[in-house]
Formats: structure tokens, C-alpha cells, sequence
């Protein structure tokens, strides 16, 4: 009887764990639609609760990445930002008389807010992941010393 062996993962895949950063994402978005999207005067309250929420958990899904990992995120956010922007912006202030013509024909639509709700939930959670990588830099980051440790170290102004 011939026995195999699986190589077992250094990081098992979890479903919960696996739809955390998308949900994440997602709660963000719902923010941005609930605040850009209602016109009731309690929509505060859960479109900031939404939108802190989701990106708690953005921040929580990415704390433990390397400093090298978390520049390469801080560079896909800031890329999906602008890449989310371009679309709301010719929709919402449109320059051209084709790209008047297009928000006219989707004024009425939800795709305003949509894409309204996916550039801001790209731009926050890019300036979140970009205040992560900035305290990792700086070192204030799991698994690397602190600043005093590194000044006592290097010996101080001795």
C-alpha cells in the first residue's frame, strides 16, 4: 500500500480570512454610497460606522506584511485610486461634449454613486495601507525594533 504525503501549507487558506479584506473593502464602499447616496440627516452615523469599520479591517489584514510587502500595496492602492477616480470623474464633471453625453445618459442611474463609492473606498483605504507603511518605515512595525531600540544600538550622540 503506497502512502502519500502532502505538503502542507505555511499559510492555510481560511474562508473567513480569505473574505476579510474584500468584505473589508466592500464596507468601505457601502460607507462612501451610504454618505454619498442618502439624503436623510442620519446617514452620518452608519456611513462613518461602515466606512471606520471596514477600514479597521483593512488595516488589520495587511499589519503583518514586511515593509517591502506593504510598499508594494501602498503602490497598487494609490494605482487603483486614480484608476477608480477616472471613470467618476468624467461622470461627474465632464469636460467634453462626448463625456457630457455620457454622464447625461447615466444621470439617473446608480452608476454615479457606484463609481463614486469605489473611488472613495480606493482612495481611503490606500491612505491607510500608506499610514501603515509609513509607521512600518519609520519602525513602528511588528518584528522590528522600535526607534529607541535602534538608537540605543547605535550607541546614542556618545
Amino acid at each position: 500500500m503506497t502512502h502519500y504525503r502532502f505538503a502542507v501549507m505555511s499559510r492555510p487558506f481560511s474562508l473567513p480570512s480569505a473574505l476579510l479584506y474584500p468584505g473589508s473593502v466592500a464596507a468601505v464602499a457601502a460607507g462612501v454610497a451610504v454618505n454619498a447616496g442618502l439624503e436623510s440627516p442620519y446617514r452620518l452615523v452608519p456611513a462613518l460606522l461602515l466606512t471606520v469599520l471596514g477600514v479597521a479591517c483593512v488595516t488589520a489584514a495587511v499589519r503583518d506584511y514586511s515593509v517591502d510587502r506593504l510598499r508594494l500595496m501602498t503602490k497598487r492602492w494609490w494605482t487603483l485610486a486614480f484608476v477608480t477616480f477616472l471613470p467618476y470623474a468624467l461622470v461627474a464633471a465632464p469636460e467634453s461634449d462626448a463625456a457630457t453625453a455620457l454622464s447625461d445618459a447615466v444621470a439617473g442611474s446608480p452608476v454615479p454613486l457606484a463609481l463614486e463609492a469605489i473611488a472613495g473606498a480606493a482612495v481611503c483605504c490606500a491612505v491607510a495601507v500608506t499610514v501603515l507603511y509609513g509607521f512600518a518605515v519609520y519602525g513602528l512595525h511588528p518584528g522590528r525594533p522600535s526607534p529607541e531600540e535602534r538608537v540605543l544600538a547605535d550607541g546614542g550622540d556618545e
